[in-house]
């Protein structure tokens, strides 16, 4: 197996007849113009589904595919769900999809230029359009109920990650890799048992092939494999059923009332995922008022090796992205800036512009940051063309006001107990008991389970200056300096082991310091605002999120000056949890950010 860079993807070798795709890895064809009709025989009719879905009694459904391709199967599963299925009741449908390479918007448009009965599909797909990375991808139609998890990784490992959760069984799959003849690694024998092993009980295949070998292959992993009439001028086909019938189908149904512990942002987060999926919701805060920081921006920090690291800061960062495109009207994307102004700067940016990204980067000289933002500084920097300056106010407003969510102020959280329910206990002796998962995203109560757990303080200032509310993206140096909101500048950030709460010990001095070169000429009395926070961070600087105690205790948190980064992502996989629903990330990066890698 090869070792996969995050944001160094590999592209199709494909050539064009008839506006359709064409192979020349495989020297094979995608599909065919009756496509649709190909679809709907070989895997809808194939797996049966639409009578499966309509006497499905869980909360989900989950296909699994080998090869995505342009995402034709995908399209057409949509429409054919969404007329047949997902328009009177609350199931969805997972769709996890493996593939190599990763999508190009530019040939994906001109494949559906071929299908106008797709448009609608099409243009939804469009809209939340992946942005090109190796390793997950996980999209959401709410529209449509559908969840799509697209992998981008060699066929066996990434199989044998999702072989570890068991949300990830699949109840039908398409097996869509090209012809056996000329993609034999994609219908090996271990890939085979690896399916066998991801297979629910009763799980059913189909698939375009009717090779022996395969035939075999399926039968030798405990399919029973039916030859049928292939479709067209095809002479035979497979489809079968997975037989082994000692493994017990898991329940997926809705869990009862869950309770989070603090609403900042990844508690928000959390509780809007929880609740907009029909799980009823009660968040505690300490505060008596829900007070956060007043403005942040996006902060991309992507580690550049091969590791899990980054692709957990990669994929967090792009899914953020896209949740607060999806969920913020006030989002406007203006790209985050990084002045090369140390070695450390520098040593990165060099390596950024050896992953020849120009979709993601762009370098941009001194002279051309000074006149887009009326600076006068001297370096030079690059751009994240992906990125934003964020009210957090708003979006945990935006987050809360949410049917399903219940918020309790003035909670101090003590302990809880793990009953046939849970028991959460209070200061001043409150206590609540009739909750079926508790999930734990306030720093101060992580420290009562994850003594590693380090809490620090942090300031920003906020500054009223005419000639800074020119700038025209978060900048970042030493310090920050973002976008002006409200009339206001805010400039960042100190960071201290003391209680800044108590004696409100800001160092303005320090602020304007850090960001010298763009505050040059302010000083602490153009300082009109400030505010205090907490920052949580553990020993190895990547967060916690996952499974405390008994898949009913979880927990997210040490996202330190990460959050608006992360929050999201975290969220969506302690939803996936504690809901049953098949995980937003590879096993590797969920073993990397397990608060059980602390015990």
């Amino acid at each position: 197996m090869t070792t996969l860079h995050p944001l160094r993807t590999k592209s199709r070798k494909i050539s064009w007849k008839d506006n359709l795709p064409h192979s020349t890895d495989y020297d094979d064809r995608f599909f065919q113009p009756n496509a649709i009709e190909e679809t709907n025989e070989v895997f809808i009719q194939g797996n049966n589904l639409l009578n499966r879905w309509k006497n499905n009694n869980s909360r989900n459904f989950t296909i699994g595919e080998l090869g995505f391709g342009f995402g034709l199967n995908f399209l057409i599963t949509i429409k054919k769900w969404h007329e047949e299925s997902a328009k009177n009741n609350d199931m969805w449908l997972d769709y996890i999809s493996i593939d190599c390479y990763s999508l190009k918007i530019k040939d994906f448009k001109r494949v559906f230029e071929s299908f106008p009965e797709l448009r609608e599909f099409s243009e939804e797909f469009i809209k939340s359009f992946p942005i090109e990375t190796n390793g997950y991808t996980r999209i959401s139609f709410p529209k449509y109920k559908i969840r799509l998890t697209l992998i981008i990784d060699e066929a066996a490992k990434a199989l044998e990650s999702l072989i570890k959760n068991e949300n990830n069984k699949i109840d039908a799959w398409y097996l869509d890799g090209f012809d056996p003849s000329k993609n034999p690694a994609m219908w090996s024998d271990s890939i085979l048992k690896k399916i066998a092993n991801l297979s629910n009980k009763d799980s059913t295949f189909s698939t375009y092939t009717a090779a022996g070998f395969v035939r075999r292959g399926l039968e030798k992993n405990n399919f029973k494999v039916n030859k049928v009439k292939g479709f067209g001028n095809k002479r035979h086909k497979l489809q079968g059923v997975y037989t082994n019938d000692t493994r017990p189908h898991k329940s997926k149904q809705l869990p009862g009332k869950v309770a989070i512990i603090g609403a900042g942002l990844a508690g928000s987060c959390l509780a809007f995922k929880l609740a907009k999926y029909g799980v009823q919701v009660d968040i505690f805060d300490k505060n008596k008022e829900l007070i956060a920081n007043p403005m942040a921006s996006m902060y991309p920090k992507f580690s550049l090796g091969t590791d899990a690291r980054s692709f957990l800061l990669t994929q967090a960062y792009f899914y953020s992205y896209k949740f607060y495109t999806e969920i913020l009207e006030s989002f406007v994307n203006t790209g985050i800036l990084f002045l090369n102004n140390n070695a450390d700067r520098d040593y990165w940016i060099k390596r950024i512009n050896k992953l020849d990204r120009d979709d993601l980067f762009q370098n941009i000289t001194a002279e051309e940051i000074n006149s887009k933002n009326n600076l006068n500084q001297h370096y030079d920097g690059i751009i994240i063309k992906y990125g934003a300056n964020i009210s957090i106010n708003e979006l945990n407003n935006k987050l809360l006001n949410t049917k399903n969510i219940k918020i309790i102020k003035d909670h101090d959280f003590i302990k809880y107990q793990l009953e046939e329910k849970i028991k959460i206990i209070f200061k001043n002796d409150r206590f609540y008991d009739d909750y079926s998962h508790l999930v734990i995203c306030s720093g101060d109560s992580i420290k009562k389970i994850i003594p590693n757990i380090g809490i620090k303080y942090g300031a920003i200032a906020g500054i009223n200056e005419k000639s800074l509310h020119k700038i025209k993206y978060p900048i970042n140096g030493d310090g920050y300096v973002l976008p002006e909101s409200n009339k206001i500048n805010w400039a960042g950030s100190i960071y201290s082991n003391e209680n800044l709460f108590k004696n409100n010990a800001i160092d303005f001095e320090e602020i304007i310091k850090k960001n010298s070169h763009i505050l040059s000429n302010q000083n602490k009395n153009n300082i009109k605002r400030s505010w205090i926070g907490t920052r949580a961070s553990l020993p190895d600087y990547l967060p916690v999120a996952g499974q405390i105690e008994n898949n009913k205790i979880f927990t997210i948190g040490g996202l330190g000056s990460r959050g608006l980064s992360l929050a999201p992502l975290l969220a969506e996989v302690i939803m996936n949890d504690i809901c049953n629903i098949p995980s937003a990330i590879s096993n590797e990066i969920r073993d990397a950010i397990s608060p059980l890698r602390f015990k």
